[in-house]
């Protein structure tokens, strides 16, 4: 990370950095004589100590030190966006590499960096980690960090990432360990490749490794994901699917597993399998006592329908959904979730006289063995909500608004910050992967078209607002579930 300071986008007035004299365009050097490597090196730096230090360069590159009061917070400034690291390895199920042509150069970046890994729960193969940068995640306290393993056997691991020198993950997940950083982990699960008795050592290797106490650091969790596969594999390694069969015979071997597990750790859920081997095998959820009580790993689709379960079973409970009452709603979905969300908005419209309708919609754009709602693009809702229109008569007004995925929209998008080159907040406006933004596809439609929330509560929030105007996605609906900006990048 060998920036020459960060520059400070903005000031907040009356800050002590404003009063200082820092101004937006100042770079910040260093903070009590360490170098500011980039935001979350000044967030560790300014922590330390209650009166800090700065040496500043101003844009004509004359320098001035300043001793801040701040009380170990921050001085009031806003930084430039980090520039983001990038991947080393070359696995051969990476997902960047099964991209189809014709998206937005951003999408094809392939990110590996703790930063984001700490901040966001990103996951990184700590390829692009050194000696330094581990002793930077020790030193900073950067806990906890989220690896991906995929295997802890040396040969296996080279042949999965596709890089000769990452093979002894456990080293470094041993440095950060006996440096007192805890560390949830996860395996992406191929057929034939890391699964059998490759997995199996993998579960002991990190099980081993666990958090306990008089441990200065831990692993917390291991999460096991189904691999996803697109339909753009040209020229690379061939790599089973995981079929449906093979989906139900994992659930059944593992289930009973993470159950015993986690009676050794008085209830906390070590051993976690993501949603989509149940989506996969059409087998319902375990009950919420099969999750973490934190929801553990949730950004890694673990738990995730259950949660949309539960939230539902509270809302059918409660008065708020007698709004829903005569209303006409398309919800669009991806096909894995698509029967959860049917059967919940049957149990709705049984209970209110509200005319909800689900549509599974298939995913042309990456392949349709790409099943999950948040890689839906603009041209598949459009296609299905035209297909849902033309069934149902082909009036204009078939149903009053269209609820899309939440998770398929990105508030902004591109490898900037939320911010402009200005420090002024760029506008929310939500786009899909395939840069259609969600005004566009509601033009397209003649209708109102809202994210839908994490659940169907936050939907009926949305439809009551779906008519509000403001060109802004966050001023109008709930943030719950959108993808927003994290740090320098968000694809």
């Amino acid at each position: 990370m060998a920036q020459k300071g960060v520059q400070v986008i903005a000031v907040e007035p009356g800050s002590p950095a404003a009063r200082a004299g820092i101004r937006a365009g100042d770079t910040l050097l260093a903070i009590n004589g360490e170098p500011v490597l980039d935001q979350l090196s000044y967030q560790f730096l300014v922590s330390q100590r209650d009166r800090t230090t700065v040496a500043v360069q101003r844009p004509d590159r004359t320098t001035f030190e300043r001793r801040i009061a701040n009380g170990g917070e921050g001085i009031g400034v806003d930084l430039a966006a980090d520039e983001v690291k990038v991947c080393r390895m070359n696995c051969v199920f990476c997902f960047v590499h099964q991209m189809p042509e014709g998206f937005r150069k951003s999408l094809y970046l392939k990110d590996e960096d703790i930063r984001l890994s700490f901040r966001y729960g990103h996951f990184t193969t700590l390829s692009s980690s050194d000696r330094a940068e581990l002793d930077r995640i020790v030193r900073e306290r950067l806990s906890p960090i989220h690896v991906s393993v995929h295997a802890t056997d040396p040969e296996t691991r080279v042949r999965v990432t596709g890089n000769p020198k990452e093979g002894r993950i456990l080293d470094k997940i041993d440095h950060l360990l006996a440096g007192g950083v805890d560390v949830h982990t996860q395996a992406v699960v191929a057929p034939g490749l890391n699964d059998g008795r490759v997995w199996e050592r993998t579960f002991s290797d990190l099980w081993e490794r666990r958090a306990a106490p008089g441990r200065k650091g831990g692993v917390l969790s291991l999460s096991c994901v189904p691999v996803g596969l697109t339909a753009h594999r040209e020229g690379l390694p061939t790599v089973q699917e995981v079929s449906p069969a093979y989906a139900a015979d994992w659930v059944r071997r593992w289930q009973p597993e993470v159950r015993r597990i986690t009676r050794l750790t008085d209830g906390e859920p070590w051993l976690l399998l993501a949603d989509e081997w149940y989506t996969r095998a059409a087998i319902e959820v375990p009950g919420r006592g099969f999750y973490s009580p934190t929801w553990a790993q949730l950004e890694n689709g673990v738990g995730l329908v259950r949660r949309f379960l539960e939230q539902h079973r509270r809302f059918l409970r409660g008065e708020k959904k007698h709004a829903f009452a005569g209303r006409r709603a398309l919800l669009l979905t991806g096909s894995s979730f698509a029967p959860t969300l049917e059967r919940s908005a049957a149990l709705l419209n049984r209970a209110t006289g509200s005319q909800l309708r689900v549509a599974a919609v298939k995913n042309f754009s990456f392949g349709q063995s790409v099943t999950v709602a948040g890689l839906l693009c603009g041209k598949d809702l459009l296609y299905a909500a035209h297909a849902d229109r033309e069934a149902h008569g082909g009036r204009p007004d078939w149903v009053e608004a269209v609820v899309v995925p939440s998770a398929s929209l990105r508030t902004h998008t591109g490898p900037t910050d939320q911010y402009t080159l200005q420090g002024v907040v760029a506008r929310a406006e939500g786009t899909f992967l395939d840069d259609m933004t969600l005004d566009r596809l509601s033009a397209e439609l003649g209708l109102p078209v809202v994210p839908s929330g994490e659940n169907l509560s936050q939907t009926l929030d949305h439809l009551r607002r779906a008519y509000s105007g403001g060109p802004d996605l966050l001023s109008r609906f709930h943030r719950d579930g959108l993808n927003l900006p994290q740090g320098a990048y968000n694809p």
